[in-house]
């Protein structure tokens, strides 16, 4: 069985961030980087830069959302955030699904 290389020295988390349009599936903006507020709000600038109307905007619960996209868009946006909760329907514990 083949094990995984280490990782190097230095080497941390990368995260692409993209923001989908619901109907057509095209990719608005995109931002490589790690999950920090400033890079939120750097995502999130571009992304409206890129918008000529107002939107609607979804995110996940990310803390760093709701500066960024106040920043951003200021009171141009309508904006929720959508929190999964996973597990068992009946409320027992358990193994998570999806």
């Amino acid at each position: 069985m083949a094990t995984a290389k280490a990782a190097p020295e230095g080497a941390g988390d990368v995260w692409t961030w993209t923001a989908i349009d619901r109907d057509s599936k095209m990719i608005l903006a995109f931002e490589v980087g790690d999950r920090s507020a400033e890079t939120a709000r750097e995502f999130m600038f571009d992304l409206a830069d890129r918008l000529a109307n107002r939107v609607q905007l979804t995110t996940d619960g990310h803390g760093a959302y709701l500066k960024a996209v106040g920043d951003a868009f200021a009171a141009d946006i309508d904006y929720a955030i959508l929190i999964k909760i996973y597990g068992q329907t009946d409320g027992g514990k358990g193994h998570e699904r999806k």
